[in-house]
């Protein structure tokens, strides 16, 4: 566990990761999982992996932060449905994510405050800030700080980072959607 802690707070985990993959895939079997495991989607240019792995290396060296990346697609494998046309898709995947990662915490004693905030960072990273209703959106600024919906920002980005370059255009919408997010954080205190 020291080791996979260190190994994320360092500039680029993905080199580690996979240098120490063996031990890695030990601690966290349900990664190994999604080594290989293509996406079949016009929004992911990589399996689901390397996806993971992009992401990680992405957002800044927070270790809750990180571990919220490592773990934000875990459930992808166990999600994975396809359509008529063969397009897939992963309904659902960041419940099963955030049950993977709750798992993972137990079996490794993580402290009480990292797990609600690295659960929560994994069930709203897919979450689409615009269709929000106002009762949905005021909800969500009541169960995180302003400092998560930043964290959740940062997620936010890098996930579509290490998505198809098509779709990076949306970046644009994430700034306005955070300014947007803040503001209103900061008037209902």
């Amino acid at each position: 566990m020291e080791l996979l802690f260190e190994i994320l707070t360092l500039p680029k985990p993905s080199i580690f990761i996979k240098e120490f993959e063996e031990e890695i895939f030990d601690l966290i079997p349900e990664l190994e999982k999604s080594k290989g495991f293509k996406q079949n989607n016009d929004w992911h240019i990589y399996d689901v992996y390397n996806h993971t792995l992009s992401v990680v290396d992405n957002v800044p060296s927070d270790l809750n932060l990180r571990l919220a990346a490592l773990f934000h697609d875990i459930g992808k494998p166990d999600t994975y449905t396809e359509d008529e046309n063969g397009v897939g898709h992963f309904y659902g995947h960041w419940d099963k994510s955030k049950e993977l990662f709750l798992k993972f915490a137990r079996r490794n004693r993580l402290n009480l405050k990292q797990i609600i905030q690295v659960s929560k960072l994994i069930e709203y990273h897919d979450i689409s800030i615009n269709s929000l209703t106002e009762e949905e959106l005021t909800a969500l600024l009541e169960l995180f700080t302003r400092e998560e919906l930043i964290m959740l920002f940062q997620l936010k980005k890098a996930d579509l980072l290490s998505q198809n370059t098509k779709y990076h255009n949306l970046l644009v919408g994430y700034e306005e959607q955070q300014k947007h997010v803040l503001r209103m954080k900061e008037t209902l205190w």
